[in-house]
């Protein structure tokens, strides 16, 4: 690089001093600069004390400079940070100052993403704009005050993008859509997405360069209609004819040219083209067919290429609508989803591909071939694919129902019938995976919600008990129960054991009234792992004790061993949360030991003797 091509190295704007030339576009040179102490703490002086305080500020270390500018300044100044500056080379309220400051604009509203650019500060070349305090203190003196400048990040590419993986290829791609889903949402449209303008690393690229972006929401007049505007490989068919038609789907267009480049190591699409006018027009043409990343790397991944030609697809309606749709595919060919060819590729693109692969083919009989396969899928599978997802939209749409009625607390739980439509949901889609995703993620989320709102509230007297009898049966999912309900309670006939939940995430309340004796157990630990924290109540040797397990430590005591009758009337009620176990009866109390995880459910275990009489159990989420 030779730096005479660089004029204003060594120079100072605002408070950076520029080092050394980075680059250089039709706007201007791009500069890696540090900050310029030295000029920076010498404004405070006179003209004529300058140099002396200059020749001072020498002999102290850059750190130091860094600490005394910091504090005339009021925020901490890094010594060893390093920008690139990016000057305008073009007149104040030109066309092209118009458009660097368009940029500088774009670049600030789109905020901190962390796979675009940042912009720290921006002089506009004497006119007003909102920018950073940093650049405006100084900014009013000096050689270069009418320079146009904006303060970025330093980010250089530390990989080849033809020497790419497949997979690094995506990760790129993805971050970057991920970057232009922001600037879509913000209104703007990049309009020269090329892998010159991908900065960082595989694993964080950076977004640069939004010299030439559109603010969808404004027209200052910049760019005419008739205007080519880009660069021509990545340009799409409307950005080749009229730049005023650009939108968000050019960018799709224009990143998939840069996927469709990274994961065939260096090809184009419109690579076998001899000239720019011949690639120009072969971009404008619908007729005229990009070639498949398979024609020029054999084996390709036929998913992803089905990926890279549904984002290039001609016309804007065939395309991906949003980057979200084309971030959602790229994720599913990262996971080993199959992607389908239908919505992805028109037949008509599929046939001209087929013709240039086998030219000796007659169209008549491949029409024909293509005709009776589209038919037979048609008949065959429509109907069956349609009847299973309407059938699985059906369940959900119930089940969501379910899960409604219980966090509204219409009711406790889902019914017997309602747990066997959960059962044979769940086996339905375990038989379809990969076929449904979006049923799958739906199922999980009702079952994340049924977790966290479930409760079982019972009463066994009153006008209630023969309604809390069959709730207490479908959350045991016992079939023959050995219980009576009574008017004193629902009695155990025979010795009893009820499982119960998983309830809850990460806390739970919980409360019982039971008339016992002798073997009373009540165990309270984690749902779907090996027992970690366990809580256990039991009446033993005329006693009721108290217990505290953690791992496999020794059982601690929480409360002294205490003296029942036989039987005995006893209520617990208690509130179990991540740090701390709140007991309100018996013996209230906060004990501080560690509950339930973070996100983890509880199941309850209760044991009672025969002729045990419960009274009342409720189990409630916090």
């Amino acid at each position: 690089m030779d730096e005479n091509d660089y004029p204003m190295v060594g120079e100072t704007l605002g408070l950076w001093r520029l080092v050394r030339g980075l680059g250089r576009g039709g706007m201007g040179e791009v500069y890696e600069a540090e900050y310029d102490y030295l000029h920076l703490l010498s404004l405070r002086y006179p003209e004529d004390q300058r140099a002396l305080i200059g020749a001072e500020l020498r002999a102290l270390s850059r750190v130091e400079q860094a600490r005394l500018a910091g504090d005339m300044l009021g925020t901490a100044l890094p010594p060893d940070a390093r920008y690139a500056i990016k000057v305008c080379n073009a007149r104040v309220n030109t066309a092209g100052h118009r458009r660097f400051l368009q940029e500088a604009e774009v670049a600030q509203r789109l905020g901190d993403h962390p796979y675009i650019v940042s912009v720290y500060a921006v002089n506009a070349g004497g006119l007003s704009m909102p920018g950073s305090n940093l650049a405006r203190f100084e900014l009013e003196r000096g050689r270069y005050r009418d320079v146009a400048f904006m303060v970025m990040d330093l980010a250089v590419r530390d990989y080849d993008h033809t020497k790419l993986a497949l997979d690094e290829a995506v990760q790129v791609v993805r971050c970057i859509a991920t970057a232009l889903d922001h600037a879509h949402s913000q209104g703007v449209v990049h309009r020269d997405l090329k892998p010159e303008n991908l900065l960082g690393s595989v694993r964080d690229p950076l977004l640069t360069d939004f010299g030439i972006a559109k603010d969808v929401d404004q027209s200052d007049g910049l760019t005419r209609t008739g205007q080519i505007i880009g660069t021509l490989d990545y340009m799409s068919p409307e950005q080749a004819t009229d730049a005023k038609r650009v939108n968000k789907r050019s960018d799709i267009y224009s990143l998939g040219v840069v996927l469709y480049e990274m994961a065939t190591q260096g090809y184009l699409p419109y690579f076998h083209k001899a000239d720019r006018e011949s690639c120009l027009s072969a971009i404008r043409s619908e007729r005229t067919e990009p070639k498949w990343p398979r024609e020029y790397v054999p084996g390709f991944a036929v998913g992803l290429e089905r990926i890279i030609l549904k984002a290039m697809a001609y016309r804007q309606e065939d395309r991906y609508q949003a980057m979200s749709e084309f971030i959602g595919d790229l994720d599913r060919w990262s996971r080993g989803e199959w992607i389908p060819f239908w919505g992805r590729i028109r037949a008509r693109n599929w046939l001209r591909f087929q013709v240039r692969r086998h030219p000796r083919i007659l169209w008549g009989s491949l029409a024909a071939l293509v005709l009776a396969v589209v038919v037979t899928l048609a008949v065959m599978l429509t109907p069956y694919l349609d009847g299973r997802r309407r059938q699985l939209d059906d369940q959900l749409n119930h089940l969501a129902g379910v899960v409604g009625r219980i966090k509204s607390g219409e009711i406790d739980q889902p019914s017997k019938d309602d747990g066997k439509k959960f059962a044979d949901l769940d086996l339905t889609l375990r038989n379809t995976t990969g076929r449904y995703p979006e049923q799958h993620e739906r199922r999980k989320a009702l079952g994340r919600e049924l977790l966290a709102n479930r409760r079982l509230v019972t009463r066994f007297t009153g006008d209630l008990a023969a309604r809390s009898r069959e709730q207490l049966q479908v959350a045991t999912g016992a079939e023959s129960p050995g219980w009576v309900l009574r008017d004193m309670g629902l009695v155990m006939q025979e010795p009893t054991r009820l499982q119960l939940g998983p309830y809850g995430v990460g806390s739970l309340r919980c409360a019982l009234t039971v008339r016992t004796s002798e073997g009373f157990r009540l165990l309270i630990q984690e749902a779907g792992r090996q027992p970690r924290h366990r809580i256990l109540w039991t009446i033993s040797g005329g006693s009721l004790q108290h217990l505290y397990r953690e791992d496999e430590k020794p059982a601690q005591t929480l409360t002294p061993p205490q003296a029942v009758p036989n039987p005995i009337d006893l209520r617990i009620e208690f509130m179990l949360g991540p740090d701390e176990l709140r007991v309100s009866s018996p013996r209230g109390a906060i004990h501080r030991v560690r509950g339930l995880d973070p996100g983890a459910q509880a199941v309850i275990e209760l044991q009672l003797p025969k002729d045990s009489v419960l009274v009342q159990l409720e189990v409630r989420p916090e």
